[in-house]
C-alpha cells in the first residue's frame, strides 16, 4: 500500500543529497504532481509526488503505536496498514457521531 500525499502532509525529497522539507498545499490532480511549500523557498513548487517521501506526524505515530499494541507483532505490512485504516475510520466515526449527538443535546 502506498501513501497518498494529501493537503497538509509534511514531506521531503527522497533524494538523500537534497533532503528538503516542505508542506503539501495542493493534492495531485494531473500527472501525479503536488504543490509543496518548501522551507528553503519563498514560492511554492509543483513536484512529482513520486519524488517525495511522507513524514509521519508524531501524533500519528503515537496513535499507530496505541492501536497496534493490541495486535500481534508479526503482522504483515499489508495487514498492519489495513488494521490502522480500519481503526482510524472507527475513531473518525465515533468522533463524528459524538459531535452530532452533542449538537442535538
Amino acid at each position: 500500500m502506498t501513501q497518498k500525499i494529501k493537503f497538509g502532509d509534511m514531506v521531503r525529497f527522497k533524494d538523500e543529497e537534497n533532503p528538503v522539507f516542505g508542506v503539501v498545499l495542493e493534492e495531485a490532480k494531473i500527472h501525479d504532481q503536488v504543490t509543496v511549500q518548501f522551507i528553503c523557498d519563498e514560492e511554492a513548487a509543483v513536484v512529482y509526488a513520486n519524488d517525495l517521501e511522507f513524514i509521519p506526524h508524531p501524533d500519528t505515530a503515537r496513535l499507530d503505536w496505541m492501536i497496534l499494541r493490541d495486535y500481534p507483532g508479526d503482522m504483515s505490512a499489508e495487514d498492519r496498514a489495513f488494521t490502522l485504516q480500519a481503526e482510524r475510520e472507527n475513531i473518525d466515526t465515533y468522533i463524528r457521531l459524538a459531535a452530532e449527538q452533542g449538537a442535538t443535546a
